[in-house]
């Protein structure tokens, strides 16, 4: 007979006939099954008992942590070294296609291990990092594909909030919001992803007002911080560097908007986006449309130097 159909016989018993039928049933359970299924506990705190069962075929299905994070060192070092994609003799020819599939599963699995609160960092940081590896091959050539994303069959910007819960819960507000600031800015974007789709996955996180005013703070500061790098660094080409400086005044813009400070939003956007495309920009941004940015830049860029940039992104 099927569980379901016993939950429906039993319907039709009284409460006393079915205290008879448990005692009769418990009668004819032999003493080895009684021991090992845990009868005698069931019966004294049903609940209880019933809570603990779940929650360790929770445990059970949970991948091993140690396992996966020794996997995902090993992934991220040989997929960093190219492995996946250039000749080599440590990834074998049949398998570098497969970069795919352990990505997603290593998603996968940090992802449940993530709501164990014991490996919660350790967790956190080895999803930021697969993260980070998928925006480094939107702008170089790591797999055998420039649409990583796309690959794993995650969208960049559903990637980027897993990212950022896992990140919300293991840390201080002044830590996730910086980490997360900075994935948005300093990080290569998917084809079909925009700038504005991770600012708008960010802002479902700061659900207060202190958290959008620590977000302002942490974005203004890495905004100047790297403007000071940029002006004494040549690791960037000068589009990119203005263009993760328009990421970051665009992010305070809403930021302060979020804040009804409007006269804040539109202050700080003034006086820190590129003044070749304020105005332009800024009609754009009233009216919620940003215009792509990257290959106008891309083209000016080789206009000036007479070759492409080293990124595009």
């Amino acid at each position: 007979m099927q569980i379901q159909q016993v939950r429906t016989l039993l319907q039709k018993y009284s409460e006393e006939e079915l205290r008879l039928l448990a005692a009769e049933i418990y009668k004819c359970i032999p003493k080895k099954v009684i021991a090992e299924k845990e009868i005698d506990a069931l019966l004294e705190n049903l609940q209880t008992v019933l809570q603990t069962r779940k929650q360790n075929r929770k445990t059970a299905n949970r991948p091993d942590f140690e396992a996966v994070a020794r996997e995902a060192e090993e992934f991220l070092a040989n997929a960093g070294q190219q492995y996946y994609f250039a000749p080599n003799r440590v990834i074998p020819k049949s398998r570098r296609p497969k970069w795919r599939f352990i990505a997603k599963r290593l998603h996968d699995e940090l992802l449940a291990l993530g709501q164990d609160e014991e490996h919660l960092p350790q967790v956190s940081d080895l999803m930021t990092r697969l993260y980070e590896l998928l925006c480094k091959a939107c702008r170089q050539y790591l797999f055998s594909s420039d649409d990583p994303f796309r690959s794993v069959g995650i969208k960049q910007s559903q990637f980027f909030r897993d990212v950022v819960a896992l990140r919300k819960r293991a840390g201080m507000p002044a830590e996730w919001i910086t980490s997360a600031i900075n994935l948005i800015a300093d990080q290569g974007l998917h084809s079909s992803t925009l700038s504005e789709d991770l600012i708008d996955a960010f802002l479902e996180f700061l659900n207060t007002a202190p958290l959008k005013e620590e977000a302002v703070a942490q974005a203004d500061h890495l905004r100047r911080k790297y403007a000071a790098q940029g002006e004494n660094s040549r690791k960037y080409p000068d589009y990119q560097v203005q263009e993760r400086n328009d990421t970051l005044v665009e992010l305070v813009f809403r930021l302060h908007m979020a804040l009804a400070d409007h006269e804040a939003a539109v202050d700080y956007f003034k006086d820190h986006y590129d003044e070749a495309g304020r105005d332009t920009a800024f009609a754009y941004l009233q009216r919620g449309i940003k215009p792509r940015r990257e290959l106008v830049k891309a083209y000016e860029f080789a206009q000036k130097t007479g070759r492409l940039p080293e990124y595009t992104g």
